[in-house]
């Protein structure tokens, strides 16, 4: 009787349990649907579409969707703002009638890089030539991020008790020999190329001086680009704006501390303000809110969610993949580059009927060497499959991140962008010096020399240490042969510009490692000219999404979300954002397996978020 019970009966009770529970599911979301279900956003003549970035600007948000979603609504996720929303924001509302002008607020932008910056740069001239609407900035306090942002505009307005420091660009690490050697660590770096720096903190307690050269190098180069794009917008030369730079703790004992009357007499704000003025100068361009205390405005969320098309099937389309964030192996979330999820994505566009090219958007200091070939890989089946590959290179492209991209069709970057880095690097630690401290002995036999080769507790064979140099020389020829190939210059030219030098994409196009400058959309429009689209097109983002079941429950609980706070303090949000790059490195360190060395094409050279 007990086995026909469990054979028969007890599925269909646990069945009906379930079932039951996923109804009451069903209905207390339905519930809170009716009581908390939001208002239908609606927009009136003379509004002004408010820019105000929240934490980080970037191509993609980070962490799976769903829990990305979740803990939005908790307010437990760390802010970022896809720039991708803010663009096509900008170019949905220089159309729209009912928008007369824009604003930008960057006061909760916590950072961005300078080739995302210019991509909102590009917009908005282009929203100022095509509408000839104003454009104002609103400004509380300005970081050197938050200031490029807010100098986009005709016209800053900034409050009596702001506060403006730009700082320049500049690159200083810990380096932890001494610290490792104090612990009994071995270090052990295998490397092809003087200037691959990325691990130099392992073995050594200062910069090398072939780091610092090519550091200040292309660090320059992107601090020109910085001012020069300032100082055209500020009317000022750009030896003004440096000797503004440098002179700005004089400068503030003048105006007797305070920092926006500095900066108005600097020219590098227009009016000091409060925020009550501010809305009425704002007022003058488009509206008064109701209350006649506001300006009236829509954000660029609230507008988007008016104003986004639907994908609609059987059109031709060019799909766009993110790739930004440090290169793993496996599946990664968004905002880490997975070999096997990334591939899939590139895999889901060479399988889709409608996709005719593709648009790879590189965001990436580089990682392994086996997940970034994965991903090229990929990259070349969709040549194979007839749909061009175009790279759009966003604020760095280096190392692995120029490897996958290398052997598109086309790439693209801005003149701000960091690439190159073309080198590679293997790391393995050893530690028999702390076993001796602590009195450990190790011992055994083994059918040939190379037994236990990777034990940590033993130390380094010479010949061991030779045959992995071997191996990471062969990579490096790899690299810079596979460049050659693809770039079609001389391999003994590419092992001249490579040897893990960081270039600007400026640089990198007078190399020929890029074939032009420009941003996305032009990536865009060259895979519509490469797969002979021209307008008729649609665009996809091909990335990991909700499920409908998973969509609707998070759309019901924002809105219940609405009413509750759930928020919390923001600035370990900031800390852990500011870390990931560091994350990321140890986590490289940490994958690999015992009995291996983990080969990287990796870059410290990650300037994605400029504070």
């Amino acid at each position: 009787m007990g086995t026909l019970f469990n054979l028969f009966i007890k599925p269909f009770i646990l069945i009906a349990n379930f079932t039951r529970h996923l109804l009451l599911l069903l209905l207390l979301l339905l519930i809170l649907y009716f009581i908390f279900g939001g208002q239908t956003i609606t927009i009136k003549d003379q509004t002004a579409l408010v820019l105000a970035p929240k934490g980080f600007v970037v191509d993609q948000f980070s962490g799976d969707p769903t829990s990305q979603a979740i803990d939005s609504i908790r307010g437990s996720h760390i802010p970022e703002t896809r720039v991708r929303d803010l663009l096509l924001a900008i170019e949905l509302a220089a159309k729209d009638p009912q928008i007369s002008a824009l604003v930008l607020n960057p006061d909760h932008m916590w950072g961005a890089g300078l080739a995302n910056l210019r991509e909102i740069e590009y917009a908005i001239d282009q929203f100022r030539a095509t509408s000839n609407k104003p454009v104002i900035a609103m400004a509380t306090n300005l970081s050197q991020a938050q200031y490029y942002f807010a100098s986009l505009a005709d016209e800053i307005l900034m409050d009596p008790q702001g506060f403006l420091f730009i700082q320049g660009f500049g690159s200083y690490r810990n380096y932890f020999k001494d610290g490792l050697d104090k612990l009994g660590v071995d270090v052990h770096l295998f490397k092809v190329g003087e200037y691959k720096s990325a691990a130099e903190p392992y073995v050594r307690n200062d910069m090398s001086q072939e780091a610092k050269e090519a550091g200040l190098h292309f660090m320059n180069d992107l601090w020109q680009t910085y001012l020069t794009g300032v100082a055209k917008r500020r009317g000022l030369s750009v030896e003004t704006i440096e000797e503004i730079i440098d002179q700005q703790a004089q400068r503030l004992i003048a105006k007797k501390g305070s920092v926006a009357d500095m900066a108005v007499d600097s020219g590098l704000v227009d009016r000091i303000m409060k925020q009550s003025f501010m809305h009425k100068r704002i007022a003058e361009v488009s509206s008064f809110d109701d209350d006649n205390n506001h300006f009236r405005g829509i954000g660029f969320e609230d507008y988007l969610s008016m104003q986004i098309p639907k994908i609609t099937a059987n059109t031709q389309q060019i799909a766009v993949v993110v790739a930004e964030g440090t290169i793993i192996g496996g599946e990664q979330p968004p905002g880490t580059i997975g070999g096997a999820s990334t591939s899939a994505l590139l895999e889901r566009a060479r399988l889709n009927k409608s996709v005719k090219a593709v648009v790879l958007r590189v965001n990436s200091p580089g990682g392994g060497v086996y997940p970034s070939e994965q991903i090229r890989r990929q990259v070349d089946a969709l040549k194979v499959a007839g749909k061009p590959v175009v790279v759009s290179m966003g604020n760095v492209a280096a190392s692995g991140g120029y490897w996958i991209s290398m052997t598109a069709d086309s790439i693209w970057a801005d003149q701000a962008t960091i690439t190159g880095s073309i080198g590679i690097y293997g790391l393995l630690m050893t530690y028999p010096d702390l076993f001796n401290k602590l009195g450990i002995s190790t011992d055994g036999v083994g059918t040939t020399k190379w037994v236990g080769a990777f034990n940590p507790d033993k130390d380094l064979d010479p010949e061991f240490a030779d045959l992995i140099q071997s191996n990471i020389e062969y990579g490096y020829q790899q690299f810079i042969g596979s460049v050659a190939a693809a770039r079609n210059l001389d391999i003994a030219m590419v092992d001249r510009i490579a040897r893990g030098r960081v270039w600007t994409a400026k640089q990198a196009h007078d190399l020929g490692l890029v074939d032009n400058l420009g941003g996305l959309q032009q990536a865009i429009d060259e895979a519509a000219q490469l797969a002979n689209l021209g307008d008729d097109y649609q665009l996809a983002w091909i990335e990991q999404s909700l499920s409908l079941t998973e969509q609707l429950f998070v759309d019901m609980m924002a809105k219940a979300s609405e009413h509750i706070d759930l928020s919390g303090g923001n600035n370990a949000f900031k800390l852990q954002k500011l870390l990931q790059p560091f994350n990321a490195e140890l986590s490289l360190l940490l994958d690999a397996k015992p009995g291996e060395v983990q080969q990287m094409v990796h870059c410290m050279c990650d300037f994605n978020y400029i504070p």
